[in-house]
């Protein structure tokens, strides 16, 4: 068992000190023009916007600190995927403005290769996890500053990063059927993360619906 628990830590840490050493290595100045992202050379920190809360992101150092409450209860402080998905982003992610449509995660370049593993990992537990809960669903994502959208029985279109949005989508079951999801995504994802990242996205975004859920 610990070894086990020390095999899934470490393969966590490796990608995490990869990127970080990338991230190190970039001058800020690029970044900031790169991602349009501003930097204050002040605090010699990024500020950005990850799920609807404030940080401040140092470099070379990276040091996060959320501006919205404790870095103890902030995704972007605790959860490792949610660390090596920024250091993806600054490090090799571009940035471009989305033109308004939504794409399946198929529609994704090498989508298709990744899909089966999305699908289990990410719409499954999404349609297990609200398919039956939806008003749950909905006052999380209003805790997001989730936009309603008409797709399903019930929807909504957050952002993550600044002008990457997802939408979640959920049918609800009945006797004869299990309850289905979706998971939409700005056209421009594909220029900010690779498909095989998405599906981390999927992991972040569901582990804290399901932290608020439990709280409350």
């Amino acid at each position: 068992m610990l070894s086990e628990q020390y095999e899934k830590h470490n393969l966590e840490m490796q990608p995490y000190h990869h990127y970080l050493s990338e991230y190190q290595n970039m001058q800020p100045e690029y970044i900031s023009t790169h991602l349009e992202l501003p930097f204050d050379e002040n605090s010699r920190s990024f500020c950005l916007k990850f799920m609807e809360k404030n940080y401040t992101v140092s470099h070379p150092g990276f040091e996060i600190h959320c501006q919205d409450g404790e870095n103890g209860k902030a995704t972007l402080c605790t959860d490792i995927h949610a660390k090596i998905l920024l250091l993806r982003y600054l490090t090799e992610g571009d940035y471009l403005k989305a033109s308004g449509n939504l794409l399946s995660y198929r529609d994704l370049p090498w989508g298709e290769v990744y899909y089966r593993q999305f699908y289990g990992r990410c719409i499954c537990r999404l349609a297990r996890m609200f398919g039956n809960k939806q008003e749950r669903f909905k006052v999380i994502m209003e805790g997001l500053k989730g936009i309603p959208r008409e797709y399903g029985d019930i929807s909504y279109e957050f952002e993550l990063l600044e002008g990457l949005r997802l939408c979640f989508v959920l049918w609800g079951g009945d006797e004869e059927f299990q309850p289905t999801a979706q998971i939409l995504f700005s056209d421009n994802f594909p220029v900010a993360y690779a498909a095989e990242d998405v599906a981390y996205i999927g992991d972040v975004v569901l582990n804290y619906m399901k932290s608020t859920d439990i709280k409350n």
